[in-house]
């Protein structure tokens, strides 16, 4: 009896040990949970604004047009101008007085995914809640590059819903289902984000198209275009940031890719990591690369950047990735106030998750320090090479949260030092011009859609105000 007691008793203490690590690290008691009813956002608003003394940020130019009145009517600016105000407006429209206040045209998050940024499985409410969190941290338009478990019709609802104002979120690009080799990337990272093995996988419903020789690019891209997708995206992937070999798509199916998407005014975005798929992609004639090269420092890569350079192949870095390694292990970004301000409780929850981290930091297969200094390096040579840059965060990796991670992607760029005229322009008027909606988007101007952020402090003096929210308008509403 006297063992029995003893036994009894560790059984007690490895029980609660284990209840205790359930709720401290497993258990997630929250949901995502939408802030924005689209009904009221949407109704209930005046037919128009009157936002007076204005100090706009010029993104064209780089300067400051200060105490500027701005019209806004059904959803466009329609008119721009200083000096006295005519009382027939006041009496008309609703007045926002925005003395001492900055407006800097919406974002455009070029490179994301409708993922939560947090250690759960994506599912149905993540999609929306990413969305709203975009609209809510300012950014007005999203280029997503693959569903990451979810298909392009699935993402072509959304779109439709976002059109339709059936919820709150930016414009949504998209490049729908992915394209890659049998067996590539990214089918052994959904397999761990799913929780689901290989062989399990339904690879058509969670967006991965398995493209070989014997495929129908004609029918694969004729079904994007009914579907309003706007650019296809490749993996150009041999082994992540220098990681574990992975098949790829051979150079030859690439430049195959490219002819046919060319054929469809279709824009081909290749995901790369290290440099020899870096390489092969320029040399395809790809339109943009995604993410900056991280197994080694660029050498003798001049004739790459002047192709870029010449052939207007864009590219959108990702530093946010070069720092994602070190945010899970961390969860410093939990400290952060503009991150919780807005970020899903859930999402929040999960990067609390201590084992999780650990074990994803451990299991990255290859040295993340190594791979963060050469990003943040590699990032610097090719601006100061005069490559063409679209800001683009990949949203929705983990600890990559939406809208908040374009936000410290604007602060990465210019830690490294891109100039913060530069790094707004890659956030604005160029994504704006790459997507050819420049007329209607990218800018505070005449006849372009109403879609700012209203900040405290001046972000070209220092990048980081862009955080500094005060309000935001979305495409002629005020969403909170």
């Amino acid at each position: 009896m006297k063992y029995l007691k003893y036994v009894l008793i560790a059984i007690g203490v490895i029980l609660l040990a284990g209840v205790t690590a359930y709720l401290a690290w497993f258990h997630n008691p929250y949901e995502h949970t939408l802030q924005l009813d689209p009904a009221l956002v949407y109704s209930n608003q005046a037919e128009g604004h009157l936002i007076t003394n204005a100090n706009i940020i010029d993104v064209e130019s780089g300067s400051l047009l200060e105490a500027q009145h701005i019209l806004v009517r059904a959803g466009i600016i329609d008119s721009i101008f200083s000096g006295a105000i005519p009382d027939s407006l006041k009496r008309i429209y609703e007045v926002t007085d925005a003395a001492e206040k900055f407006l800097l045209p919406g974002l455009f998050d070029m490179h994301a995914h409708l993922n939560s940024g947090g250690l759960i499985p994506p599912d149905a409410s993540t999609r929306l809640m990413a969305l709203e969190q975009f609209a809510r941290y300012g950014v007005c338009a999203v280029f997503t590059w693959g569903g990451h478990g979810f298909n392009q019709e699935i993402t072509s609802g959304l779109i439709t819903k976002q059109q339709n104002k059936e919820i709150v979120g930016p414009v949504i690009f998209a490049t729908g289902d992915v394209l890659t080799a049998p067996g590539g990337y990214p089918i052994s990272l959904l397999s761990l984000m799913m929780g689901v093995s290989k062989d399990e996988m339904d690879l058509d419903k969670l967006g991965i198209s398995i493209v070989t020789e014997d495929t129908d690019l004609d029918a694969l891209f004729s079904s994007k275009k009914e579907l309003g997708m706007k650019g296809v995206k490749v993996m150009i992937e041999s082994g992540l940031g220098g990681g574990p070999a992975e098949p790829r798509l051979s150079n030859e199916m690439v430049k195959k890719i490219v002819e046919k998407a060319s054929e469809y005014n279709f824009p081909v975005l290749a995901h790369i990591s290290v440099k020899a798929d870096f390489e092969d992609a320029v040399n395809a004639g790809v339109d943009v690369i995604g993410h900056t090269v991280g197994d080694q420092f660029l050498i003798d890569a001049d004739h790459l950047f002047k192709k870029m350079r010449e052939d207007s192949i864009f590219y959108t870095p990702t530093l946010s990735i070069a720092y994602m390694y070190q945010f899970v292990a961390s969860a410093e970004i939990l400290d952060d106030p503009f991150m919780i301000k807005y970020s899903s409780e859930r999402t929040n929850r999960s990067l609390k998750n201590w084992p999780i981290r650990q074990m994803m930091v451990r299991s990255a297969g290859f040295d993340t320090g190594e791979l963060q200094r050469s990003m943040l390096h590699n990032f610097s040579l090719l601006y100061e090479a005069g490559v063409p840059i679209l800001m683009g965060a990949d949203a929705g990796n983990p600890s990559v949260i939406p809208g908040y991670s374009a936000h410290k992607e604007l602060e990465f760029m210019a830690q490294e030092g891109m100039a913060i005229a530069d790094v707004l322009r890659s956030a604005t008027i160029e994504a704006a011009r790459f997507l050819r909606m420049d007329k209607t988007m990218g800018s505070i101007a005449r006849g372009k859609d109403a879609s700012f952020i209203m900040l405290d402090r001046n972000p070209l003096e220092d990048v980081r105000n862009s955080q500094s929210i005060h309000r935001v308008m979305l495409e002629g509403y005020w969403i909170e």
